[in-house]
C-alpha cells in the first residue's frame, strides 16, 4: 500500500463549523438583549422622583437639606425613604443623612408628593466654608405599602 500526498493533505471533517455558528448566535442574541434591557432602563422614568435638593444657610447650624419626592404612579401607595448626601468640589461625600418627612410618615399615595429633610450634625463650619459643594438625594427604597 502506498500513500500519496493528496492523502495526507486531505483534512479530516470537524463538527468545530456547527459549533462556530452556535456559539456566534449565541453571541448575537446576548448582545439583541442587552442593548434592548439597557436602552429600556434609559428611557423608563422612575416611579419615585426627587426634586432638585435645597439647602440651608450656610451660617445656620446643624445644616440641613430638604428635598421634594413625588409618586407618579396612577394606583400604587409607596413607603419610601430618601437619603441626601452633602458632597465636596470633588464629588466626595463629606456627609449622609436619611431624610425625615416633615409632614406624615414618608408614605407616598398616588400622584401625591411630600417634603423629606435632612440634618447634617457630623459637618463642622469649617467643613462648610472649605469644601461643602453641592447635596445628592437618593430613594433608598421604595415599597409599595
Amino acid at each position: 500500500m502506498s500513500v500519496t500526498a493528496d492523502d495526507i493533505a486531505q483534512p479530516a471533517a470537524r463538527n468545530d463549523d456547527r459549533l462556530h455558528r452556535a456559539f456566534i448566535l449565541f453571541v448575537t442574541i446576548g448582545i439583541v438583549v442587552a442593548a434592548v434591557l439597557g436602552i429600556r432602563e434609559v428611557i423608563s422614568e422612575p416611579v419615585i422622583q426627587l426634586d432638585d435638593v435645597r439647602g440651608s444657610d450656610q451660617d445656620v447650624m446643624p445644616l440641613e437639606a430638604q428635598v421634594l419626592a413625588r409618586n407618579t404612579s396612577e394606583d400604587t401607595t409607596y413607603c419610601i425613604e430618601v437619603t441626601v448626601t452633602a458632597t465636596d468640589r470633588d464629588g466626595l461625600s463629606l456627609a449622609t443623612a436619611v431624610a425625615e418627612p416633615t409632614t406624615g410618615d414618608g408614605t407616598l399615595g398616588p400622584g401625591r408628593s411630600a417634603n423629606f429633610n435632612a440634618t447634617f450634625d457630623d459637618l463642622t463650619q469649617q467643613d462648610i466654608d472649605e469644601k461643602l459643594d453641592s447635596y445628592y438625594a437618593f430613594v433608598t427604597r421604595q415599597d409599595p405599602c
